[in-house]
């Protein structure tokens, strides 16, 4: 599983995008390098998937874009964007390329939301 999480400005300006992967990772125990597939895994290093009925929050700092400008002779910081669209997209994914959607990559679950900052 990925998820998958952007967000954009109300001109459509990428301002943030990070994905996370959820799946147990595994060795081969002859080095430190992830590997794919049941007949190459020795030994798991971690599990970071997604169990049955199990909430996983996930938290996000996003840095919304900005410019100082000069107010009565005192420099202020002055908040370019007050709404920004994020995006959350989560998708069961079987090789780590990403690869055609509808065929190696599948969305389970996606939501745009508008944030606004006071």
């Amino acid at each position: 599983m990925v998820l998958d999480v952007t967000a954009k400005t109300k001109d459509g300006k990428e301002i943030f995008k990070d994905s996370k992967i959820y799946m147990t990772q595994a060795t081969n125990s002859r080095d430190d390098a992830m590997v794919y597939g049941a007949h190459f895994k020795m030994g798991y290093v971690r599990d970071t998937s997604l169990q049955p009925l199990q909430t996983r929050i996930e938290k996000y700092e996003i840095k919304i874009p900005y410019e100082d400008v000069e107010k009565d002779g005192k420099k202020v910081r002055e908040i370019k964007d007050k709404e920004v669209e994020v995006t959350i997209e989560l998708r069961y994914q079987a090789d780590p390329a990403i690869g055609e959607m509808g065929k190696d990559s599948f969305t389970m679950f996606k939501t745009t939301k508008k944030v606004s900052v006071m």
